[in-house]
């Protein structure tokens, strides 16, 4: 097998996202585009290590601790995490990801004796045209793309919901409404936000003065809406555990943005794949 550089890089690279996008699913995160571009690129770059002569010990030893620290630099430079339990949480996700997609692989290449895959210190090759490549990735990305807006559509339309923010001694519950259209992320955690509309947390936690809600552990950032962009404050304290019609109850991952509601009626809405 003939073995070419641009082709092991790039499918790699595809690679990489695949741990990466199934990690951050798992995990409930959205990964920022730009981080999300130089891990790929780093996990591409780091499968040249497929050309290392790992025959003696040595050789194989400065190959593993490479790879590993390659693969803790890949998910740090993807993910962005608020500390050390969620650090070791994180990597737990992300390693079992990659070790079971890794291993589909290699139980494909060791039973089906297809010539078309290499495995060569822990990186695969795949002996596929970039051409062909371009094409699989593009009917790929079209026929997830309607899968996922077909499932975000329809799921839950019918569903009335509540949901319940408790931090210490303060909870609150409201009304929930889960909108696709909500794609706030926290720029420090990388985790979704649900936002309450509701003038009473609003005032409970000062957040009419900056100052006050800082101490308070919330921070301004930037988010779109219908009549515009705009600040909310957000805060990754407390807990939110989101009820549907039926009894069934998930505390789900996420942060809170509070913001008055504008026609005084309180609500909080959330993604639905927050419920996935």
């Amino acid at each position: 097998m003939k073995i070419y550089a641009d082709v092991l890089v790039v499918t790699n690279c595809i690679t990489e996202l695949i741990y990466l996008q199934t990690t951050a699913l798992l995990t409930h995160r959205r990964l920022p585009k730009g981080r999300l571009c130089a891990a790929c690129l780093l996990g591409g770059a780091l499968s040249l290590l497929f050309c290392a002569d790992g025959s003696s010990f040595t050789g194989a030893l400065i190959i593993t601790i490479c790879k590993a620290a390659g693969v803790l630099l890949t998910m740090v430079t993807a993910i962005r995490l608020s500390g050390a339990a969620d650090f070791f949480r994180t990597l737990a996700v992300y390693l079992a990801v990659r070790a079971a997609y890794t291993g589909l692989i290699i139980i494909w290449w060791e039973f089906s004796d297809t010539r078309r895959i290499m495995v060569r210190n822990y990186s695969v090759y795949f002996d596929i045209s970039l051409l062909k490549l371009a094409i699989a990735l593009i009917s790929a990305y079209l026929m997830l793309s309607l899968t996922e807006m077909t499932i975000r559509r329809f799921h839950g339309r019918s569903q009335g919901y509540r949901a319940v923010y408790k931090s210490g001694s303060y909870e609150v519950m409201l009304p929930a409404v889960a909108d696709t259209g909500n794609r706030l992320c926290d720029g420090f955690t990388g985790l979704p936000v649900v936002v309450f509309c509701c003038d009473e947390m609003f005032a409970h936690y000062s957040l009419f003065d900056h100052e006050a809600g800082a101490k308070a552990g919330f921070r301004l950032t930037p988010c779109t809406t219908v009549d515009g962009t705009g600040l909310i404050a957000v805060t990754s304290k407390g807990s939110v555990t989101i009820t549907d019609e039926n009894g069934k109850s998930k505390q789900v991952r996420c942060c809170v943005g509070v913001k008055p509601s504008s026609d005084k009626h309180s609500r909080a809405i959330f993604d639905p794949v927050l419920l996935e």
